[in-house]
């Protein structure tokens, strides 16, 4: 018996801009692009005999373009990259409450520092220096894409090195994070090119 099988994945994001100020209000775009959005597209290059439909949401498209281009901020992305020794106590205080947003199972017990700074949290702790700076890395080096952080070199040695990063590793992790949202769109058109995928919008 010949089962056919339809897989249609629904990528999609509200607009998270403030026209206003410009800022984004919350990170997912940025996030799910250097995760979700670029590694099942890609990971489709493994399978060639695999067909699906992606439908992709105009206003993801959007906002996956500004940040590609460096022209989209959000407020995880601009603390995240100020220097720790800079931040003030209120800017301290956004990102511990807020660097842990995560599945705990898969993307901060694998890491002992992450899990270390998340146990910090439920604590209480008043978080030191070079606490935060760990932290402003592993909030993003745990959503990149599992089989960058196991192939890319500059993914593997900062997993590997764990805790004690410095001011060059956030910004070498930032120079992955564009490289990876600036692949996601032409992934998409490559796959459409070659036949393995169809795109619609909605």
């Amino acid at each position: 018996m010949t089962v056919r099988l339809a897989l249609l994945w629904h990528m999609h994001q509200p607009y998270y801009e403030d026209l206003a100020t410009g800022e984004h209000i919350l990170p997912w775009v940025r996030l799910h692009a250097i995760k979700d959005y670029w590694g099942m597209v890609a990971m489709l290059e493994e399978f060639p005999d695999v067909h699906v439909t992606f439908n992709l949401v105009p206003s993801l498209v959007r906002q996956v373009q500004a940040f590609a281009e460096d022209r989209a901020k959000d407020r995880h992305l601009e603390l995240g990259l100020k220097a720790a020794a800079a931040l003030t106590p209120d800017e301290t205080r956004w990102i511990v409450a807020n660097g842990f947003h995560a599945p705990y199972g898969r993307m901060i017990a694998p890491y002992p520092r992450y899990a270390q700074l998340h146990a910090f949290w439920l604590e209480r702790r008043v978080f030191a220096e070079d606490e935060l700076r760990d932290l402003q890395v592993w909030h993003k080096l745990a959503w990149m894409d599992p089989d960058l952080l196991a192939a890319d070199a500059r993914l593997v040695a900062l997993v590997k090195k764990d805790r004690g990063f410095t001011e060059d590793d956030k910004a070498l992790l930032r120079s992955v994070e564009l490289d990876v949202v600036a692949r996601v769109i032409p992934a998409y058109r490559a796959a459409s090119a070659r036949g393995q995928i169809e795109l619609s919008s909605s």
